[in-house]
């Protein structure tokens, strides 16, 4: 039998903690549980730095990031934000399953989640820009 995939290290600024805990009580007030618990889940696990010391290839809120889905090998570049978000408009919002994933990644690491129809996915962070696109 296979080893379970260990997760990878992730790392998440003072401010964005900040933001990020308010988004997880907002998303409980609204009842969305499996979101708020996911990214609950990772902020606990989450390495918090002030954003000066946050490693330069680590994909922090409101950061350009481009990343590859493992699955079909396409190849996105997004906006991480803390609310609504669309992959149309070169954004994902932080409460996705995709967004949970890459919050905090590092380049080259690599994410899995099972989405709402129970499929496993990866993503693989390939480069993060430190120029805020939004």
């Amino acid at each position: 039998m296979p080893e379970p995939e260990q997760l990878p290290d992730i790392t998440i600024t003072h401010e964005d903690l900040a933001v990020l805990s308010d988004v997880v009580r907002e998303a409980l007030a609204e009842g969305r549980y499996v979101a708020a618990s996911r990214l609950g889940n990772e902020l606990h696990r989450a390495r918090v730095v002030p954003a000066f010391q946050a490693p330069k290839g680590c994909l922090t809120l409101n950061r350009v990031g481009k990343y590859m889905e493992e699955r079909s090998g396409a190849i996105w570049e997004v906006v991480l934000v803390a609310r609504k978000g669309s992959r149309l408009s070169g954004t994902v919002a932080v409460l996705s399953g995709l967004g949970t994933a890459l919050l905090g990644l590092s380049e080259g690491h690599r994410m899995s989640w099972f989405d709402h129809n129970g499929k496993s996915r990866t993503v693989r962070l390939l480069n993060v820009s430190h120029t805020r696109k939004i």
